[in-house]
């Protein structure tokens, strides 16, 4: 399976911007234009300010967690992005009567637990010709629905327990998101420190790692690290002047965090893009403090 998902991925943001482009230009089946649009309602607004209950429902809706809610008995929110992608590829397979052809080797990187994220395209371009026909929209819809589903399962790959037993729990995911009118992938990393009970231990860490390419600001990311009500912010951008523009801005994001009840232990941006693995949960606030 992680071979063959390989071979086919592609970014669920490639998918979400060709039927931007398309919607209202091409006229497809109802059943498919409404599946489409449920795929187009799980993109993540960064036109407005983000808390963490937008996020945290943002992450819970992934498409990561479909088979675990299904096994624990529970139906996955309408707005599951795995199931939004399932149920588009079924539509446009009743439709048009076939399954997605095979799509040339994709140049994203498969997400490996704890590899290090990047984010190295800033443009999604749609690939559909809005003067095409509907069978041709249909069939390109097809093929990129079938990259994003082989995208999720090496994301679900990646998140499965520890092989090894350690306690502890690692999700990896993308999430598409909206930029004004711009559509990009943002890549997560969260990592829970297995360490203690989790009902009684307060101390429990938690690490979220995510990156973005945005055009005006290239490659951007970010490193945060979080036991009891301590936390650590370390910020990255691929691009001098960014980095400048986030040093700026650190006061603001201290206070911001202090505001929020967090003690802000060691909050810093560095230039250039990452080059390692994120250290054990808790190792980089111990380590900048």
């Amino acid at each position: 399976m992680v071979q063959t998902s390989a071979q086919r991925q592609g970014s669920v943001a490639a998918l979400t911007a060709a039927v931007a482009a398309i919607a209202g230009k091409v006229a497809l089946p109802e059943s498919v234009a409404r599946a489409a649009q449920q795929v187009l309602a799980g993109r993540l607004s960064l036109n407005a300010s983000l808390d963490g209950a937008t996020l945290q429902k943002a992450v819970l809706s992934s498409g990561i967690f479909q088979e675990s809610a299904l096994a624990a008995g529970r139906v996955p929110d309408q707005t599951d992005m795995k199931s939004a992608l399932l149920t588009l590829r079924q539509t446009l397979t009743n439709w048009l009567g076939q399954q997605a052809a095979p799509i040339a080797a994709a140049m994203m990187a498969p997400p490996v637990r704890g590899g290090v994220l990047r984010a190295r395209s800033a443009h999604e371009p749609s690939g559909i010709d809005p003067a095409a026909t509907p069978e041709e929209a249909g069939k390109m819809l097809l093929e990129r629905t079938d990259a994003a589903l082989s995208r999720m399962r090496l994301h679900q790959h990646a998140s499965l327990p520890d092989p090894t037993g350690k306690p502890g729990g690692d999700w990896s995911l993308d999430l598409p998101v909206l930029i004004g009118n711009h559509q990009t992938l943002l890549q997560m990393q969260i990592h829970r420190d297995g360490k203690g009970n989790a009902e009684q231990d307060g101390e429990r860490g938690w690490q979220m790692r995510f990156a973005l390419n945005l055009p005006a600001l290239g490659e951007v990311g970010a490193h945060v690290s979080l036991r009891g009500e301590a936390t650590g912010v370390m910020l990255w951008a691929s691009e001098p002047e960014t980095a400048a523009m986030l040093e700026s801005e650190l006061p603001q994001l201290r206070g911001a965090l202090a505001a929020t009840g967090l003690q802000p232990g060691a909050i810093i941006v560095r230039r250039g893009e990452p080059s390692a693995a994120p250290a054990p949960s808790g190792h980089f606030l111990d380590a900048q403090t």
